[in-house]
């Protein structure tokens, strides 16, 4: 706003100079005829044959039209400036309020997990049952990890939860919280903008921790991941894993409906 602001008083100032320069007296010195001042406003009152005079109007005429030429472009160039300051600004404000948007949506998603129970997922025939991780007797384990998850659900301070998450899985690398900790990490990675690293997360849940009961919805975020960078085939074979391995779950039927999508 500042540089739009210089802007405009530069073309006030252009405009006064155009104005002073209209009401100012011109001599000629090439010869051939020269003017005088008379009169009570100062007006100029060329001297000397016709010829001469009607020559002396006319460059004095020409000279003011080039001058007027001159700073009326440099007006428009300035005006062309402003109005392309102007649709940057309106196009950044766009961009902005579409951001919040995508975040908004993910926290609600993120509040939705974190509140909910979910049922425990039905393995296909042969796989091995989902275990659910139970709450650690390490006290200072349990507070690091409720912690991290309270920077999200209670503080709403989504940018220092992801250092929070990784510090508690390099501490505690042997906690039953990891996979949900990578599980969360994919999750704000993802609403950053950070596709590969969400990725990176989500297929850690899905190939480190079979048991896991985060391992279904991070196959579905996976496929979500590959269909959105265009890889078709990656996100049907992400979205088969989870309707074969877990039926009959949330995410299973996400899954079919994505599948139907591609």
């Amino acid at each position: 706003m500042k540089l739009v602001y210089k802007q405009a008083t530069i073309v006030m100032a252009v405009l006064f100079a155009l104005s002073a320069q209209a009401a100012a007296p011109v001599s000629d010195l090439s010869g051939g005829g020269g003017v005088a001042l008379s009169g009570n406003n100062g007006a100029i009152m060329p001297t000397g044959s016709l010829e001469d005079r009607v020559a002396l109007l006319e460059r004095t005429l020409n000279a003011r039209l080039r001058l007027q030429a001159e700073l009326q472009q440099q007006v428009d160039s300035l005006q062309g400036e402003v109005s392309e300051l102007r649709g940057q600004l309106e196009q950044q404000t766009y961009q902005m309020e579409q951001s919040q948007e995508r975040q908004r949506q993910l926290y609600q998603e993120l509040d939705k997990v974190a509140n909910s129970q979910p049922a425990p997922a039905t393995p296909a025939a042969g796989a091995a049952p989902a275990a659910v991780a139970n709450y650690s007797a390490n006290l200072d384990e349990n507070q690091a990890y409720d912690a991290a998850v309270n920077m999200v659900l209670k503080d709403k301070n989504y940018d220092k939860a992801i250092p929070a998450f990784e510090g508690f899985i390099k501490q505690y690398p042997s906690s039953g919280y990891v996979p949900n900790a990578h599980y969360w990490l994919g999750q704000l990675l993802f609403n950053k903008g950070d596709r590969t690293g969400a990725a990176a997360q989500f297929s850690t849940v899905a190939n480190k921790f079979s048991k896991s009961p985060k391992r279904a919805d991070a196959l579905l975020k996976l496929g979500m991941l590959a269909q959105l960078d265009g890889k078709k085939a990656e996100a049907k074979t992400f979205y088969e894993q989870v309707i074969k391995g877990y039926p009959n779950t949330s995410p299973a039927q996400l899954a079919k409906q994505s599948l139907s999508k591609l």
